[in-house]
């Protein structure tokens, strides 16, 4: 072998080595963060009558924007809380992009696989899909058209998408408008009215206080919007 190719081949080792000294203490932080999350979680759920969970294979299926809102066409899950605030049933889920393709053999978690927190209610009127997203470029937004429902202080919080704009512009009305564009929690939060589901997606890995408040976020949400009008 020349020495120029042993110096490359030396080179290649290095960095081999360093990018493995770096990434296996991410992944063993990782996996502890998860194992800490799902500690804190299990408890919440034992203290409040609530029921914790590792798996939900069929988030996707009732979901369908959380690939896209997630930014990948695989989304795994970590765990669920399964709870009731004021009557009605939730689900609460941690979920994350898998690691980079290239990668997804040599470590499962890196800090490339943020967290991010799912809350879903049922939806009382099945219907069309309705995204609200914070008025800033995102996968939520990226490449799909802004409706304006002509309320002037929503469509300066809100980036409105749908599929349906008749009914968007029939559920988006005062006074479900002024309440959501005042609410400190909406404005965080991306709301999607999925075909069977309400669901809100914020960044960052599940507590017990990001899932109670939206939880209450999204009940607020359902006895708000005027489902007889839409039925």
């Amino acid at each position: 072998m020349s020495t120029g190719g042993a110096v490359a081949l030396l080179l290649v080792l290095v960095a081999f080595l360093v990018a493995l000294a770096v990434l296996v203490p991410i992944r063993r932080r990782k996996r502890r963060r998860l194992a800490a999350t799902a500690g804190v979680m299990a408890e919440f759920a034992a203290v409040n009558g609530m029921r914790f969970g590792r798996t939900e294979p069929n988030l996707p299926a009732r979901a369908p924007s959380i690939n896209d809102i997630v930014g990948d066409p695989l989304v795994y899950v970590d765990f669920h809380l399964d709870g009731t605030l004021r009557d009605v049933p939730f689900q609460a889920f941690q979920v994350r992009r898998p690691p980079p393709r290239q990668h997804a053999e040599t470590f499962e978690v890196s800090t490339r696989t943020p967290e991010y927190t799912v809350l879903l209610v049922p939806r009382p009127v099945p219907g069309p899909e309705l995204r609200l997203a914070p008025q800033r470029l995102s996968w939520a937004t990226a490449l799909r058209r802004d409706l304006e429902v002509g309320d002037p202080r929503f469509d300066a919080a809100f980036h409105v998408s749908t599929g349906a704009p008749d009914f968007a512009r029939l559920v988006l009305r005062p006074p479900l408008t002024t309440w959501l564009a005042t609410d400190p929690r909406a404005a965080a939060a991306i709301v999607v009215f999925e075909p069977a589901e309400l669901m809100a997606v914020l960044p960052g890995p599940l507590t017990p206080q990001g899932a109670m408040a939206l939880a209450d976020l999204m009940t607020d949400l359902r006895h708000r919007v005027p489902w007889t009008m839409l039925g």
